[in-house]
């Protein structure tokens, strides 16, 4: 994952270390939304939406905050527990199809990505691991999401989650009274753009026609 580049960046470490995740998050989010509008095609409204948009803000605020108080190895570790989360609550509260396969595959990559956990989490700050847990299920939420909203537009959906998560987190940002100067605005675009805006909307394409487990283990 590229997210550890920008975040670990040492052009940020002016940045208090307590509020320095909740600022990425605002700022990639923005940008990524930003660089997503030209794709929108179909703007669509349902309340299926609502749970949709606020685990995406929580899964950056969450995900964002353990890379800044962990390892970037640890954080991203953490959220790819997710294929799990996924796999479970797809096949038995979404009734997703499921090969024999997926088990082998869910299984070896939850003992793989748990076995590392223990590694990486030693001597790190406890905070830092519970946030990398809860990115890593609001991440799940994010994949189900998706997968139960594949009728509508990908870059609405995506585009929409980023704007959301931005006006969520606005009244943080405001309180911290922290902004962007010279080089960051360059690596805060490439960050929303290249690391998160058209990942996500290729991600949310491939959801559509496979299942999101199997999309969250690719």
């Amino acid at each position: 994952s590229t997210s550890g580049f920008f975040a670990k960046a040492p052009l940020f470490e002016n940045w208090p270390l307590e509020q320095r995740g909740i600022l990425l998050a605002f700022w990639r989010a923005l940008f990524a939304g930003l660089v997503l509008m030209p794709f929108i095609r179909r703007p669509q409204w349902s309340l299926g939406l609502m749970p949709m948009v606020l685990v995406f803000a929580l899964m950056n605020y969450t995900y964002l905050t353990a890379m800044t108080r962990t390892t970037a190895a640890n954080a991203i570790w953490l959220q790819n527990v997710a294929p799990v989360w996924v796999f479970l609550i797809g096949v038995f509260a979404f009734g997703e199809p499921v090969r024999r396969g997926d088990w082998l595959m869910v299984s070896c990559g939850g003992l793989g990505v748990g076995l590392i956990i223990v590694f990486e989490a030693q001597g790190q700050q406890f905070s830092g691991t519970l946030f990398g847990v809860a990115a890593g299920f609001t991440y799940a939420g994010v994949v189900l999401c998706l997968r139960q909203l594949r009728g509508f537009d990908t870059a609405w959906l995506v585009a929409l989650s980023l704007f959301v998560t931005v006006i969520l987190l606005f009244p943080s940002v405001m309180c911290c009274n922290v902004w962007p100067a010279g080089k960051q605005w360059i690596y805060l675009v490439a960050f929303g753009a290249v690391q998160m805006g058209l990942p996500y909307f290729l991600f949310a394409r491939g959801v559509r026609s496979i299942a999101g487990h199997e999309a969250s283990g690719i």
